[in-house]
This record gives C-alpha cells, structure tokens and sequence, in this order.
C-alpha cells in the first residue's frame, strides 16, 4: 500500500493479481484494477512526480504503470529468479530498485525499464584490470586480447579505438592521480605508459622485469610507478621517464599484487608465497612480512587513511592488518563461495568490496567484517578485479566473462527496508515464498505484519 506524493490517492496490490487506485478522501476506487501480473501483487510504489506506478509481485516481475490512465508502460522488467518482494524509486525518479526473495537487489532505469548496471562489452578476452579515473567519469580496462580500453562510466559506451601495443595479456591498469596518463602492465614483461587523451604511446615500453608483470600503480603524487611480477620482484620506476630507480626482492613466488600508501611512504605487496609484504618506498626496504594466509594471496589494498591493510587470498578469505604493525586485526572475513581474486576499499573507508572465483561480486564493512546485502551476481565466470568510483557509489569488476560490469555500491535491502514499515506476514511467506523454507525478517527492525 502506498499514498500518492500529494496524498489523494491510494495504491493497493493485491492476492488477486490486480493494483488498484483508490480516492484517499471517499475511499472510492479510481478506475478499473491494473492488470497484468500473474502472481500476488507484494509491493506497489508512486514515483516522486506521483505519474507512474511500480509494482512487484510473486510473478518474479516489476511493472511500471501510467498512475493518470492506468496504461501498462512498457513490458515487464525481467531479471528475479525469485518472488519480488519490495520496489522503490530513487529520490529523482529516474531509477527504481527491487528487492527479491533471490537474496538480490536490482537496480533498474525507471524510464527505460532497462537494468542499472550495464555489461560493457568490445574485449575478446578475458578482462584482468579495471580502473576508474580520478573524476570518476571513464574506465579503463585491460585484457587478454592484448588491448586496453577506455569506456565512459555513465554510458558505458566505448571511448576511442583499444591502446595497442602490448604482446601479450593485459593484467593491470592505473591511472596516473592527474588522470592524464595510463600505466598498464602485460604478460610482455613490460609496463607501458599512455596518454589518456590521445591514446597514444608515451615513450618506450618500460623493461626490466624477466617475467610476466602483473600489477602497476602510480604513486600519490604521480612521479613513479611500482610493478609486481612473476619474477618474485616488485620494481619502482621514475614515472616521467622510465627509467627503473629500485628492484625489491624477499617474495618467494610471484608477486600478484602491490600498492601504494595514501601518503606514498610505503607499498604494499601481495604474492604466491601466502604473505603480504611492506616496504619502504624511499630505499626499498623490506619493513613487515604478514603471514597468515593459507594460499596465494592475490590483492592487496590500503584503506584511504594508511592505517590498514586488507588482502585477498586463494583461501576464500579477505584479511585485515593494522599497516603499522603488522598485526592481524580480528578474524578472516569468511563467506566467499570461491578464491577471492580481488579487494578494494571504499573512497570512505567504510566498506570493501571482493571480486570472487565463482563471478560474484560483495560488498563489506570494513568494521565489523559483516557482509552488507547480496552478492551481486551477473559475470558468466570469475570475477577477476573491482574498484570503487571516486564518489564511492558504484563499483566497476572485471570478468573472465570478457565483460566489464557497473554496479550501484549504495544500493542495498537496508535503503529499501527504510520505504517499508512492516515486514510479510508469516502466512504470507507460507505462502508466496514457501512453506518449507524458515521464516527471515529481511528488514531487521521493522514489525511482522499481522502480528501485533
């Protein structure tokens, strides 16, 4: 049941398949019943203007409805595997999100009835690096057909011809802080720099490395680079002119991953050998060995303020370190359904995301170590990277799918438990979910309908 914005009208749904409009004042009905579903009607929601209707039902289906004529507009959104239980528009109307008994929430454009989170696709292989500008208005992404690409982040469409050059697969792509230059890292052996703009080479391939390289990354203030390879070693680079400053070695196998500190004093590696590694990013001295980890360690990542540090393991976990000391802080993140390929933290610090074997993407907080909604599930095979927008409110991953995916990283059964006011009813998960499955309250919080 929902009022209309301006409160004369009332929106019903019901078992009987139908949504129906009422007067607010005389309780009369306005207009026939709204037909269309073939399910119980769960949830029905006006848009802010108050000139359209959305409703979710049993059916596994949202529909969108004129609230003036009471004209179904368009066909119904499809994607739920499972009984839709709740709907809601965003503040501007343009987006609606729903909530289903398939554990996902779904975020859809509310006037094309298309699904938020569009699939990028122009790769011919598998996708191993995403990253997202500074501004947070491109992607950039590397991949096994040798190329990298650059996408707009709002339309998802291709930018610009792929960056050719390198001989072999793609692994790892940064952007340099100014957003002006792309270091991208290959199975070649080699690191080579791009301008953002022009897509062009920058000067010659940065060699050193006597094995595949797997990770770049600028430093803060963009004046070098750090890379991590198959050869056990991470390398810094003068990032103007690529010439190589220092070779770090102590990894016993290949180094997967290495990053930056936010104030660029130190860096941070991941490798086969099950460790996390700190240095010092001035003389290149190893300064902590974490151990902990029970398989390769894939990715590492600071949060935004230095102080920790979370990794990502081939143990199906994500763990957590105190940056400066070294220590292991509270226990794994369990929960994965596989390797978990990747790790990054929220802008804000307050989340992680993990990018896992089995194509799924999660969200974290970085807290208390609880995961936060569904996992967000659309890759066809492993998800292999993720990255936050600068802003924090969407995700990019990277698939072996070939695909780059979008994802809202604020969207979440909590933003639309705050719509409702009560919890179903115990018959009606009886009924419409099922009668074997153990009743859940999917809005902590909130009361049982029909129970008080």
């Amino acid at each position: 049941m929902a009022f209309s914005p301006d409160g004369q009208r009332l929106a019903t749904g019901s078992d009987d398949q139908t949504v129906r409009l009422w007067d607010a004042r005389t309780g009369q009905p306005v207009g026939a019943p709204l037909v269309g579903h073939i399910g119980p009607v769960l949830s029905v929601v006006f848009s802010p203007d108050g000139h359209r209707l959305a409703s979710a039902s049993m059916d596994k289906t949202v529909r969108m409805w004129d609230a003036d004529t009471g004209r179904e507009l368009g066909p119904p959104l499809s994607g739920h595997s499972g009984p839709v239980q709740s709907v809601a528009f965003g503040p501007d109307g343009h987006r609606l999100a729903s909530a289903s008994a398939d554990q996902t929430v779904r975020l859809w454009d509310a006037d094309t009835g298309h699904e938020r989170g569009p699939a990028l696709s122009g790769h011919s292989g598998i996708v191993n690096g995403v990253v997202f500008s500074p501004d947070g208005r491109r992607l950039a992404s590397g991949s096994d057909d040798q190329s990298v690409r650059l996408w707009d982040a709002g339309t998802g469409q291709a930018v610009g011809a792929p960056l050719l050059g390198h001989t072999g697969n793609v692994n790892s792509v940064a952007f340099s802080p100014d957003g002006r230059r792309l270091a991208s890292a290959g199975n070649d052996q080699t690191v080579r720099l791009w301008d953002a703009e022009t897509a062009q080479s920058v000067g010659a391939p940065l060699v050193g490395h006597t094995g595949s390289v797997l990770s770049v990354v600028f430093s803060p203030d963009g004046r070098r680079l750090a890379s991590a390879s198959a050869d056990q070693t991470v390398r810094l680079w003068d990032a103007v002119t690529g010439k190589p400053v220092a070779t770090l070695t102590g990894h016993t196998g290949q180094v997967n991953s290495v990053v930056f500190s936010p104030d660029g004093r130190r860096l941070a590696s991941a490798s086969g050998d099950q460790t996390v590694r700190l240095w010092d990013a001035g003389t290149g001295q190893s300064v902590a060995t974490l151990t902990g980890h029970f398989g390769s360690v894939l990715s590492v990542a600071f949060s935004p303020d230095g102080r920790r540090l979370a990794s990502a393991s081939a143990d199906q976990t994500v763990r957590l370190w105190d940056a400066g000391t070294g220590q292991s802080v509270d226990d794994p993140l369990n929960g994965h359904g596989g390797t978990v390929n990747a790790v990054a933290f929220s802008p804000d610090g307050r989340r992680l995301a993990t990018a896992e074997s089995e194509g799924t993407v999660r969200l974290w907080d970085a807290n208390t170590g609880q995961p936060l909604g569904a996992f967000l599930d659309g890759h066809t095979g492993p998800a292999l990277s993720v990255v936050f927008s600068p802003d924090g409110h969407r995700l990019a991953s990277g698939g072996a799918d070939t695909m780059v995916r979008l994802w809202p990283a604020d969207a979440s059964p909590e933003i639309l438990c705050a719509k409702l006011t009560t919890n179903m009813s115990r018959q009606q998960w009886r009924d419409w979910v099922s009668p074997d499955t153990a009743y859940v309250t999917l809005c902590p919080g909130l009361p049982i309908a029909g129970s008080g």
